[in-house]
Protein backbone atom coordinates (compact mmCIF):
# COMPACT_ATOMS: atom_id res chain seq x y z
CA UNK A 1 0.00 0.00 0.00
CA UNK A 2 1.11 3.40 -0.94
CA UNK A 3 2.06 5.65 1.77
CA UNK A 4 2.50 9.56 1.87
CA UNK A 5 4.89 10.50 4.51
CA UNK A 6 7.25 13.13 5.98
CA UNK A 7 9.05 11.63 8.91
CA UNK A 8 8.79 8.05 7.73
CA UNK A 9 11.25 5.84 7.30
CA UNK A 10 14.33 6.40 8.84
CA UNK A 11 16.97 8.25 6.59
CA UNK A 12 19.16 5.08 6.55
CA UNK A 13 16.96 3.12 5.10
CA UNK A 14 15.51 5.34 2.35
CA UNK A 15 19.81 5.77 1.80
CA UNK A 16 20.14 2.22 1.95
CA UNK A 17 17.34 1.11 -0.79
CA UNK A 18 18.32 4.11 -3.08
CA UNK A 19 22.08 3.20 -2.95
CA UNK A 20 21.29 -0.71 -3.84
CA UNK A 21 18.84 0.33 -6.60
CA UNK A 22 20.67 2.78 -8.20
CA UNK A 23 23.11 1.14 -10.67
CA UNK A 24 26.15 3.95 -9.35
CA UNK A 25 24.94 4.40 -5.87
CA UNK A 26 22.56 7.35 -4.32
CA UNK A 27 23.07 10.27 -5.76
CA UNK A 28 22.02 11.50 -1.96
CA UNK A 29 23.78 10.99 1.21
CA UNK A 30 22.37 10.19 4.72
CA UNK A 31 22.29 13.60 5.48
CA UNK A 32 20.30 14.50 2.52
CA UNK A 33 17.73 12.26 3.03
CA UNK A 34 17.52 13.45 6.45
CA UNK A 35 16.79 16.93 5.80
CA UNK A 36 14.22 16.07 2.79
CA UNK A 37 12.53 13.58 5.45
CA UNK A 38 12.29 16.69 7.38
CA UNK A 39 11.46 19.20 5.03
CA UNK A 40 7.50 20.35 4.94
CA UNK A 41 7.81 20.64 1.04
CA UNK A 42 8.97 16.67 0.76
CA UNK A 43 6.37 13.85 0.42
CA UNK A 44 7.48 10.05 0.17
CA UNK A 45 5.06 7.58 -1.45
CA UNK A 46 6.49 3.89 -0.34
CA UNK A 47 5.91 0.35 -0.71
CA UNK A 48 5.94 -2.00 1.93
CA UNK A 49 6.41 -5.61 2.29
CA UNK A 50 6.85 -8.35 4.93
CA UNK A 51 6.17 -9.06 8.61
CA UNK A 52 7.06 -6.76 10.18
CA UNK A 53 6.87 -4.24 6.87
CA UNK A 54 9.90 -3.38 5.36
CA UNK A 55 10.65 -0.36 3.01
CA UNK A 56 11.13 -1.89 -1.01
CA UNK A 57 10.54 0.98 -3.30
CA UNK A 58 9.77 4.17 -2.77
CA UNK A 59 9.66 8.17 -4.29
CA UNK A 60 10.21 11.60 -3.30
CA UNK A 61 9.35 14.83 -4.26
CA UNK A 62 8.08 18.35 -3.96
CA UNK A 63 5.44 20.42 -5.29
CA UNK A 64 5.47 24.02 -5.23
CA UNK A 65 1.79 25.67 -6.87
CA UNK A 66 1.73 23.65 -10.10
CA UNK A 67 4.61 22.40 -10.78
CA UNK A 68 6.36 18.96 -9.04
CA UNK A 69 9.72 18.03 -9.28
CA UNK A 70 10.20 13.87 -8.66
CA UNK A 71 14.51 13.78 -6.73
CA UNK A 72 14.17 9.86 -6.41
CA UNK A 73 12.63 6.58 -6.92
CA UNK A 74 14.25 3.31 -6.38
CA UNK A 75 12.93 0.00 -6.04
CA UNK A 76 14.72 -2.59 -3.91
CA UNK A 77 17.09 -5.07 -6.49
CA UNK A 78 15.27 -8.20 -5.16
CA UNK A 79 11.92 -6.42 -5.86
CA UNK A 80 13.04 -4.62 -10.07
CA UNK A 81 10.55 -5.95 -12.75
CA UNK A 82 7.61 -6.55 -10.53
CA UNK A 83 4.98 -2.84 -11.71
CA UNK A 84 6.40 -0.99 -7.92
CA UNK A 85 7.86 1.72 -9.97
CA UNK A 86 4.99 1.78 -12.17
CA UNK A 87 2.99 1.79 -9.40
CA UNK A 88 4.67 4.35 -7.56
CA UNK A 89 4.39 6.73 -10.36
CA UNK A 90 0.68 6.56 -11.16
CA UNK A 91 0.39 7.36 -7.24
CA UNK A 92 2.40 10.66 -7.90
CA UNK A 93 0.64 11.32 -10.96
CA UNK A 94 -2.19 11.36 -8.87
CA UNK A 95 -0.87 13.41 -5.93
CA UNK A 96 0.26 15.57 -8.24
CA UNK A 97 -3.00 16.33 -9.74
CA UNK A 98 -5.04 15.99 -7.37
CA UNK A 99 -3.16 18.74 -5.38
CA UNK A 100 -3.78 21.10 -8.66
CA UNK A 101 0.09 20.17 -10.47
CA UNK A 102 -0.27 20.15 -14.21
CA UNK A 103 3.67 20.19 -14.84
CA UNK A 104 6.36 17.31 -13.59
CA UNK A 105 10.04 17.37 -14.37
CA UNK A 106 12.52 15.37 -12.88
CA UNK A 107 16.38 14.71 -13.64
CA UNK A 108 17.88 11.20 -15.35
CA UNK A 109 21.46 10.34 -15.85
CA UNK A 110 22.03 9.91 -19.14
CA UNK A 111 22.90 6.69 -19.29
CA UNK A 112 20.32 5.10 -17.21
CA UNK A 113 18.46 3.82 -20.51
CA UNK A 114 16.15 1.69 -18.23
CA UNK A 115 14.84 4.26 -16.04
CA UNK A 116 14.36 6.71 -19.20
CA UNK A 117 12.16 4.04 -21.14
CA UNK A 118 10.13 4.06 -18.21
CA UNK A 119 9.87 7.54 -18.13
CA UNK A 120 9.06 7.89 -21.57
CA UNK A 121 6.42 4.73 -21.35
CA UNK A 122 4.60 6.63 -18.73
CA UNK A 123 4.18 10.09 -20.49
CA UNK A 124 7.36 12.16 -20.06
CA UNK A 125 9.49 13.68 -23.33
CA UNK A 126 12.90 15.30 -22.99
CA UNK A 127 12.96 18.73 -22.76
CA UNK A 128 16.76 19.35 -22.15
CA UNK A 129 20.34 18.27 -21.26
CA UNK A 130 22.52 19.36 -18.29
CA UNK A 131 26.33 19.20 -18.75
CA UNK A 132 28.16 17.19 -15.81
CA UNK A 133 25.23 17.42 -13.79
CA UNK A 134 25.37 13.79 -11.71
CA UNK A 135 29.35 13.12 -10.06
CA UNK A 136 30.49 9.88 -9.53
CA UNK A 137 30.90 9.43 -12.25
CA UNK A 138 30.80 12.66 -13.94
CA UNK A 139 27.75 12.22 -16.02
CA UNK A 140 25.14 14.43 -17.96
CA UNK A 141 21.69 14.62 -16.74
CA UNK A 142 18.55 14.75 -19.46
CA UNK A 143 15.79 16.95 -18.07
CA UNK A 144 12.02 15.35 -18.72
CA UNK A 145 8.81 16.76 -18.01
CA UNK A 146 5.49 15.79 -17.80
CA UNK A 147 2.18 17.17 -18.33
CA UNK A 148 -0.94 16.22 -16.35
CA UNK A 149 -4.07 18.12 -14.74
CA UNK A 150 -6.27 18.05 -17.50
CA UNK A 151 -3.58 18.53 -20.33
CA UNK A 152 -3.26 15.72 -22.95
CA UNK A 153 -1.17 12.83 -21.50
Amino acid sequence: MDKQLNTNPSAEAVWALANASYPTGSPWQVAQFEEDLNNPLSHYLIKESGQPAALVAFLSYQQVLDEAELFNIAVDPTYQGRGLAKALLRSFFSAVEAAGGTRIFLEVRASNLHAQALYLRTGFVIIGRRKNYYQHPEEDALIMEKKVGGQIK
